[in-house]
Parts: structure tokens; sequence; C-alpha cells
């Protein structure tokens, strides 16, 4: 079953565009030269992350179908580039629709195409670029063969019937990881490779993802993006059974004190959900049913819901799929904080590494974690439940 991905979607296109954190490349210059064909608009807007990380836009004027640009950046970078007309207001949700990603790099490059049709806008000598292009061959006809689905899915309010339509999208995200995966382990010293797996990595393996970057040569290793990539691989080893599980302390849906140190002595289930996660609502009938099987041999669960912005939607579907059961408790999300890039304490995602949902994490009487379940990092349901029958049908 395809999980509810975590990640906010302008997060993923401003860590994508802008980096994480600010750049110590060495200074490095490129040089656009644009040669347009039928072009109305007057002047390129192009953004992107200069040589000290900080946002960079730049306006050029268009005079007879030409321009030229100039930026110091450190090593490629993705760039968005606009045309308009001289006093055109372009609000935010017209953007995407107005804009094209490149990845400029040190040199000249050059701009061709009709600004009217975005699609013909080619970017050349640029290598990066053209691993780029490499990879949307591949991913986007996959992509436009799964729209349908993901148009009915937006339109269908049958809590059921999307569940249904939800499931559909397996076999197209496992043909998108694939390839991806392949051009990763192609392109190993690539930025795009570099920049891609600041995202994949909630979709690939522990495994894949540390052979990935122990792939990466000294030159991809030593950017800031690179080093905070092994700081979230590390982060989520840190996490995995056998090691201990991190302690927290929270206030539950009925307004008492929980801790982690609370069910010391017990098996005790994390289950990470949320009440607009599909597949989290379909899952939970299962682990009601092992939860009733269990509980008399000491074993609890601890319902972790990313709601904190929708308390009312929370209860509600609490009482409806009558997990009210077991304890209730939010996560501790904080968007402000993740726009900001600041490391959260109080967030139990960030804790444990959540990166999809549903996911389940069983941590034993001594406080140990003994099995991870659901997301990409461990197994499946049917692992967990080999797991609990391991435990307590003996």
């Amino acid at each position: 079953m395809k999980k509810c991905e975590l990640i906010v979607p302008i997060i993923l296109l401003l860590c994508l565009s802008y980096g994480f954190a600010k750049s110590q490349d060495t200074v490095k210059s490129f040089l656009i030269k644009g040669h347009l064909s039928g072009t109305t608009e007057d002047s390129v807007v192009i953004n992107y992350q200069d040589v000290a990380g900080k946002y960079a836009n730049h306006v050029k004027l268009i005079v007879n179908n030409e321009f030229t640009l100039t930026g110091n950046i450190g090593h490629p970078v993705i760039a968005r580039i606009m045309f308009k007309k001289a006093g055109e207001v372009i609000t935010f949700n017209q953007q995407d629709s107005r804009m094209k990603d490149f990845y400029i790099e040190p040199g000249v490059l050059i701009l061709t195409g009709n600004p009217a049709d975005l699609k013909s806008i080619k970017l050349t000598g640029s290598k990066t670029e053209d691993e780029f292009e490499e990879l949307q061959s591949k991913t986007d006809p996959i992509r436009a063969e799964m729209k349908p689905l993901e148009e009915a899915f937006m339109k269908e309010k049958d809590t059921e019937k999307a569940a249904a339509l939800h499931d559909g999208f397996d076999p197209y995200y496992t043909r998108i990881k694939k390839v991806t995966y392949q051009f990763f382990l192609d392109h190993p010293n690539s930025y795009v490779t570099l920049d891609n797996m600041k995202y994949c990595l909630s979709t690939m393996s522990l495994d894949s993802s540390k052979r990935i970057y122990n792939n990466f040569n000294n030159e991809l290793k030593a950017t800031i993006a690179a080093k905070e990539l092994a700081t979230k691989i590390q982060a989520i080893t840190a996490v995995m059974p056998g090691n201990m599980a991190p302690g927290f302390t929270k206030t539950d849906i009925n307004g008492k004190p929980l801790s982690l140190t609370d069910f010391k002595g017990k098996y005790v289930m994390l289950d990470f959900w949320a009440s607009w996660c599909v597949p989290c609502r379909k899952s939970n009938p299962h682990m009601i049913g092992l939860y009733k099987k269990y509980k008399s041999k000491g074993f609890d669960v601890i319902g972790v819901a990313d709601d904190d912005e929708t308390h009312a939607a929370w209860n509600a579907a609490i009482i409806k799929d009558d997990v009210g059961i077991w304890h209730n408790i939010l996560r501790g999300v904080n968007f402000q904080m993740i726009l900001k890039q600041i490391n959260n304490p109080d967030d139990l995602d960030e804790k444990y590494s959540i990166a999809s949902i549903p996911t389940k994490i069983l941590i034993g009487p001594d406080g140990k974690i003994l099995g991870r379940y659901g997301d990409s990092y461990g197994g499946t349901e049917e692992d967990m439940d080999k797991m609990l029958a391991s435990i307590f049908d003996r």
C-alpha cells in the first residue's frame, strides 16, 4: 500500500531549488545567452541559489529576442526562469504555470525557444541539465499515465472509494522509484542525484540510501547538502531495531500527561497516522484486532497523529474508527520551524525519522526498538503480525 507522504510540496520545491544551508563553495561564474523566437514578453526573471547560499533574483530586458545574464554559483543549481511583460503582475498561484526549471552550472549556457511555449525552451551547455532531462524523460511518461487516476482520487469524496483508488497508485510509484534509483546508480556524482536524494530518501530502503551516498565522490560529499543527507541517514539508523527508543512526554487527548517511560515493562506500538491519511484509516481495524488480542498479555498502543492543526478532525476520526481504546497523542509539529529549517525536539516525527504514514514502531519492555513497519525503512504489516505472534503466541 502506498504511504501518505508527510513532506509538504512547497517545502520540497524550496529544498530542491534553494538548498538546505549556506554554501561554502568557491565562486564560479555562469553566463546565460538568450536567443529567443516569437516572444512578446520583454523581460526574463531568473531565481537561483548563489554561491553564498542566498536567494538570487535577477530581471533582464529582452531586446530583439535576445538577452544575457550572469551570476556566481558554487556548483550546479536549479534555476527557475519566467518570461513576462513590463508591469505585468503574476500571482503566486500563476507562477508554476509560467516558470520552467533548469540546472545551470559554471560556464557559458545558451537558452533558446519561444517563451509562449515553455516546452520549447531549452538550455544547452549544462551537463547537469542534460542529466536532469534524462531523468525527466523516464519519469514524466509514467506520471502522465497516472494523471487520470490522480484527478479521480482528488475528486472522490467517499472514503472507501478513495482508499480503493489510492491503492491504484502503487504500480506507478514502483515504476518511478525503479527508474529513479537506477538513474542514481548510473549517475553517482550528479547534482541531480544529490538534489533528488533530499526527498527520495523517504521512499528508499536505508541500505539503498547508504549505497547511493557512499557512491558520491569527495567533491559531492564535501557539499553542505551531502553532509545534511549523511546526518539524516544517521538519524534514521539511530531509530532502527536494536536501538533505544527516544523518550518523550506528551499530553494525551484527555489532557493527561503521557510519557514513554510509563510503558516500561510492556510492549508498546507507536502508531503514526493522521485523520486525513486514507491508508492509515484503512489499517485501523487490523490494529484494533491486534490490540484486543494481545492487550491482556502486556501489549499497548500509542496513536501518534499528524493532526496538530486539525484537532476537530483528529477527535472525529478517533471516535469514528473506535481507536479511543488506546492512548492518543499529537506528533507536535511546528510548520514555522520546518520552513525555517529549525530542529523541533518536540516533534515525534523528527525524533523517530517518520517520513511517511502509516508507520508503526514496536518498542520492547526494556525500551529498545524491536521492529519498524510500514515505511521504506522497515518491514511490512505481515512482518509486524509475525513479530507480535512470535512474542505473544508462545
